[in-house]
């Protein structure tokens, strides 16, 4: 693939000055960017967007006011805006504005809302881009996550899509997945367009250092489907009568149960994943705590699992460690590493002699490595990692002089639970930079890591947490297939999900010698 060496230059085509604010912020980004710039909007003389049905519009505002956030992504943003008064661009008579914009040598045009790809195909160098969503690769930001929420699907996609004229097939760049809130539509649309408005730079930045290339090889065939339509009248009474049914069952859930992490250990010579706790020792906390994100370790001869411990009614959790043995017999738990934020998955790691632990520290918005100072109670911080930075589940992986880092990231408004990023450096205690692709997996069935990776026979495996329906319903098992500075490659060859109807989910698995370890998700009469 071949970079290009200027920045690309966007144009936006809008079917009204007035679009949603994500979308325009989007695109402001990318505007302020390296590596692009916007050159000119065009809209229409007069008119705006098509309105929504009054009724969809009403369950909308009700449901915004009972479930969503404090912000309305979709609330409107002028995007004339983004250029000076020059480069706006009224599309009235074809022959002026299509004259200008040739001029402007567009490398992109950049649609929002309902313009069709005839009346500006050839613009643009790599042609016409649209926000989409769902299967079907709809281009329609009102109706994204509507048929996930009315259907109660577990997951809703999102991504670019991209048109390069009749005759050649459309392409998909940034695909992505994420969780659906079914019993919200203005939940799942708040998380799903946090997320959706950085796609544009991410797609930008590739097109920049790929070119062509990276079109035809970092993108994936879009699917021809029909286009999403609103519910009737009658559809959507039916949804919201649905709708108040999956409410009250999840108020009578919690009203009548409790949620709660355990750990499972066994010792076995290998160990086949597949999702059945037969032959595992259980570890059960208290009704209602958690104990869950188990690290084992072997030390002179003797067997430890550290893991996150959270108190029922707790704010924050904490790491804690048992001893056991291979007759079934464990130690009660002593706590070993306490912070004022919470800390979870305490990642073990050994170095020149030395035994580190890397719990998650996201809510102090860094990712800190501790020094075991006395084995196993007394551990003292070495260094932070990286700073100002939302990561979960930070999993290291040697690879010969090279340290490599997993570990999902978020921005505020964004599901942790999604992107994958990764990071490397030349030594553990070294400075640690990003992958320049970041994030390399976008993918809420996936990409959480969910233990330390592994080789197997002659490949290397990195588990990935499954969290939707819910958090941590299973974990998917990657061949990680290619891992260098520029590029990650992954294939999903496994799912191990519980196999024992009273388990709900499971979220990590480790292994440390013969000792293997694993967490199982349950609820239980709160009575």
């Amino acid at each position: 693939m071949e970079a290009l060496k200027r920045k690309l230059r966007v144009g936006v085509f809008a079917d009204s000055a007035f679009q949603p604010r994500w979308m325009v912020e989007a695109l402001a980004r990318a505007a302020c960017s390296s590596f692009a710039e916007v050159s000119v909007v065009v809209i229409p003389t007069g008119g705006g967007r098509h309105g929504s049905p009054v009724l969809w519009r009403a369950y909308c505002h009700a449901d915004r006011a009972l479930f969503g956030g404090a912000r309305d992504w979709s609330a409107s943003k002028d995007v004339s805006i983004l250029v000076p008064a020059e480069r706006r661009i009224v599309r009235d008579r074809e022959g002026a504005w299509r004259a200008r914009i040739q001029d402007a040598r567009l490398d992109v045009a950049f649609v929002l809302g309902s313009v069709d790809n005839a009346s500006i195909a050839g613009l643009a160098r790599f042609g016409t881009w649209r926000f989409c969503f769902g299967e079907s690769h709809d281009t329609s930001e009102p109706l994204a996550a509507m048929r996930e929420v009315l259907e109660a699907s577990p997951v809703m996609a999102s991504g670019i899509r991209i048109h390069r004229g009749a005759g050649t097939q459309d392409r998909i760049a940034c695909p992505s997945w994420a969780r659906t809130f079914p019993f919200s539509m203005a939940r799942s649309r708040d998380a799903l367009f946090a997320k959706t408005s950085d796609f544009l730079v991410r797609a930008l930045r590739d097109l920049q250092a790929g070119g062509i290339g990276w079109v035809q090889q970092g993108t994936e065939p879009a699917r021809a489907a029909p286009a999403e339509r609103f519910p009737s009248a009658a559809g959507l009474v039916r949804h919201i009568g649905t709708m108040g049914v999956r409410v009250a069952q999840r108020a009578a859930e919690r009203a009548l149960t409790v949620e709660q992490w355990s750990i499972a250990y066994r010792f076995s010579p290998d160990e086949n994943w597949n999702g059945s706790l037969e032959g595992f020792h259980r570890l059960d906390p208290p009704k209602g705590w958690y104990w869950a994100d188990p690290f084992p370790i072997q030390v002179n001869g003797r067997n430890y699992i550290f893991f996150e411990e959270l108190p029922l009614g707790a704010p924050k959790a904490h790491i804690c460690v048992v001893e056991v043995d291979r007759e079934g017999n464990a130690s009660s738990p002593v706590k070993v590493l306490e912070r004022d934020y919470h800390l979870s998955y305490p990642f073990l790691v050994e170095e020149d002699g030395q035994l580190y632990m890397l719990p998650e520290t996201a809510h102090n918005n860094t990712v800190e490595i501790y020094r075991c100072v006395e084995f196993p109670g007394k551990w003292e911080l070495e260094r932070v990692l990286l700073k100002d930075v939302f990561c979960a589940d930070a999993t290291l992986h040697r690879d010969g002089d090279q340290w490599w880092m997993f570990a999902n990231s978020a921005k505020p408004g964004e599901e942790i639970n999604d992107e994958l990023h990764l990071f490397r450096s030349d030594k553990l205690l070294g400075d640690w930079k990003p992958h320049h692709r970041n994030p390399i997996k976008s993918d809420v069935r996936s990409a959480r890591p969910a233990g330390r990776l592994f080789r197997h026979g002659d490949g290397l495996y990195r588990p990935g947490q499954i969290c939707a329906p819910h958090y941590g319903a299973g974990i998917a098992l990657h061949r990680v297939t290619r891992l260098t500075a520029d590029e990650y490659l992954e294939e999903e060859e496994a799912r191990i999900v519980p196999r024992n109807e009273a388990v709900l989910g499971i979220h990590t698995i480790n292994r440390a010698g013969d000792l293997s370890v694993t967490d199982a998700f349950t609820r239980a009469s709160r009575f």
